[in-house]
């Protein structure tokens, strides 16, 4: 080389060359589907490309691994080789990256998204794609492929590609080279020092979802796509029965002998307000059977509203969390829903479903959304307005995960005194988990190691005192219901093995002057899950809840009682009559069985097993 810190020079060019050559490819998508712009104006059409910087730099980074080694060995000897293979490299990952964009133009225009496992799986069957295929964009996305690797193949050669000077190496720099690029590459490649690792969602902005996907790099959504599904493309591995068999086992666990149910509104549209706690286990709560004094005001609401004792988390995480409670979708093992856009795209929403009834919609968090990809779900479920940590100032006191639960409700309450009537307002607390770093110094002393733990969750249940005292000072309290639901279980000072029931039993309770005298002060002790809140509520309503079909009517009075969750790659069914089993599917045994027939054992067992083949095969299917 015949500058020293040539290295360097060029490494930092094809950086550059990336980063030009992802916004070619997303002029190219925005100008074929140009029409989707239309709601747009021109300042959001480049917050596009300033959002997009975050996951473009990423994939840039990621691109460069090998490079870098090219690069060094470069450096080291006196030969054009690996200069070549650098450049060849590049061409190749060029025209990938061409072929990608041109051939998602098409997808999007058909199925509202861009490039992923499940459209790959189709090219099984080739001729079927291209018969399928309108013959006009065939043409188009070949012509654009041809142009964007020309064009970058011609634009990589002006910016980077220069003769080889050989000449005395630097052996430091070289060594410098070695030490220092590696740490950049990495911070890159995960986003930054933050706590959580960048996701897909982490470029979105945007209410309308044709710009949050036009910020998405198609080559990163296209790997994180492959990485999610690739062990689980296409094949069920929990097929345990033949699928009509399971399908008809698992259907009569949704059927009703009777189709009736009662009404606890005194309205059919009060304001809603869910909050959604973070970790709350059933144990925290003395009014579902749990320990005294850990979440007093909590205990205090619940004999005067309807506190649902038997109530189960589908997962083990707030991502599984929020899908079950939003969507009324049961966690799989292995996988996660939410994380995957190409997939929870297709999931029914509450906050769609009460935004097209006329209500009000928001989602406040006081951390970061891009955990578990959460924030890509709420904004393509258009939320109408979207509050987490980055919209706090940096006067607002916070802990390592986020603002403080007492902050994040203050705010919350200010904003939904702004809002029209009715409303879905929905917040998700924060400082019950770990580490635990609130503002209040520790008020009870027990607990043992879990005391930290016991202590957040007298917090938080301080911080919702504060606010409901507040909100019964305001007009809209008296037509309103509240909501209290946990994403997930937590451990406790009891002593239950992890994947035991009584480790996944959460407090769900419904409050507020919404509901009828009669129902108030009621103990609702059948089983029950996080996901039958989405039926259950739109029933309430009186609108539709057929399209959330994990989710039952809990207020049937025939309804067809069973708990499910699942864990890493196993799941837990549970009866009405205390029988259950807890089975590790990877290792084919039973962490748990209790039966009180030893007749009803094969039976329940079916059910279980049907239930989550035919879960994830619809998983499959989206």
């Amino acid at each position: 080389m015949d500058n020293p810190f040539k290295i360097f020079i060029v490494f930092i060019k094809q950086y550059l060359f990336w980063m030009l050559f992802f916004i070619l490819g997303r002029v190219v998508f925005l100008f074929y589907n140009f029409s989707k712009l239309v709601d747009a104006d021109f300042t959001d059409v480049l917050k596009i490309f300033w959002h997009a910087l975050y996951l473009d730099t990423s994939t840039a980074c990621y691109l460069l691994c090998i490079p870098f080694m090219l690069l060094f060995f470069q450096s080291l000897i006196k030969h054009p080789f690996p200069s070549i293979i650098n450049n060849y490299y590049s061409y190749l990952i060029i025209i990938l990256i061409s072929i990608i964009t041109s051939s998602e133009l098409g997808l999007y225009e058909e199925w509202g998204r861009k490039l992923n496992m499940r459209a790959l799986s189709h090219l099984r069957e080739p001729s079927e794609v291209f018969e399928s295929a309108k013959t006009c964009f065939i043409v188009i996305a070949f012509i654009l492929t041809v142009f964007q690797s020309f064009a970058g193949i011609w634009f990589y050669k002006r910016l980077i590609r220069e003769p080889i000077k050989l000449q005395k190496r630097n052996y430091f720099l070289s060594l410098l080279f070695l030490i220092a690029i590696p740490p950049v590459l990495g911070v890159g490649i995960r986003g930054g020092l933050q706590p959580i690792p960048i996701q897909s969602s982490d470029v979105y902005f945007s209410s309308n979802n044709y710009l949050n996907l036009a910020a998405v790099n198609s080559l990163w959504n296209l790997g994180s796509s492959l990485d999610k599904n690739w062990k689980y493309k296409v094949s069920n591995p929990f097929n345990y029965y033949e699928l009509q068999e399971a399908h008809r086992v698992r259907d009569s666990l949704f059927t009703n002998t009777k189709d009736t149910t009662y009404f606890i509104l005194k309205t059919n549209r009060p304001n809603i307000i869910l909050i959604i706690l973070e970790g709350w286990s059933a144990d925290v709560c003395r009014s579902t059977g749990g320990f005294e004094g850990a979440a007093p005001y909590f205990d205090k609401m619940a004999k005067q509203g309807i506190i649902f004792t038997n109530c189960y988390a589908q997962g083990t995480l707030s991502d599984e969390g929020v899908a079950s409670i939003l969507s009324g979708f049961p966690s799989q093992p292995e996988t996660i829903i939410i994380t995957q856009p190409d997939k929870f795209q297709q999931l029914p929403c509450l906050g769609i479903e009460l935004r097209n009834a006329g209500f009000h919609t928001s989602f406040h968090y006081g951390g970061q959304l891009s955990y578990g990809n959460i924030r890509g779900y709420i904004y393509f479920n258009r939320f109408d307005k979207i509050i987490e940590l980055k919209d706090f100032t940096d006067d607002i006191p916070r802990g390592k995960l986020g603002v403080h639960d007492e902050f994040l409700l203050n705010r919350w309450y200010n904003d939904i005194n702004t809002f029209s009537q009715p409303f879905f307002a929905a917040a998700f607390t924060l400082s019950s988990h770990s580490p635990y770093d609130h503002s209040m110094k520790p008020v009870l002393d027990w607990g043992g190691d879990m005391n930290d733990y016991i202590n957040a969750v007298y917090y938080a249940d301080s911080c919702i005192s504060l606010f409901m005292e507040k909100a019964k000072k305001q007009a809209w309290y008296g037509n309103t219901l509240f909501i209290f639901v946990s994403d997930h279980g937590h451990l406790t000072p009891k002593p239950h093995e992890w994947q035991a029931p009584d480790s996944r039993k959460i407090p769900m309770l419904l409050f507020g002057q919404a509901i009828k005298e009669e129902y108030r002060g009621q103990v609702f002790k059948k089983l029950c899950c996080q996901t039958d809140l989405a039926a259950t509520l739109l029933v309430q309503l009186n609108l539709d809840s057929t399209k959330f079909k994990r989710s039952r009517n809990i207020f049937k009075p025939y309804y067809h009682e069973f708990a499910y969750y699942a864990f890493d790659f196993g799941f837990g069914f549970i009866k009405a009559n205390g029988d259950f089993f807890v089975y590790d599917h990877e290792n084919n045994r039973y962490y748990f069985k209790q039966f009180s027939k030893a007749t009803d054992e094969q039976h329940i067992i079916r059910e279980g097993k049907s239930y989550l083949e035919i879960l994830f095969d619809e998983y499959l299917q989206y």
